[in-house]
């Protein structure tokens, strides 16, 4: 007499594509912030204010 076992793996593909696209998004937002940021330091009227 064996015993039965049984696993049920529920997969909600649903779940994974949206945080998988918030995750793109927000990798994409701080790679465009950070260029921003870049040109702003590297911008005339930070390099005044900086300097004077």
């Amino acid at each position: 007499m064996g015993k039965k076992t049984e696993i049920n793996i529920d997969i909600n593909v649903t779940k994974i594509v949206k945080y998988a696209c918030a995750a793109g998004i927000v990798i994409v937002a701080v790679v465009f912030a950070e260029k921003a940021f870049k040109e702003f330091v590297k911008s005339p009227c930070c390099t005044n204010k900086c300097t004077n």
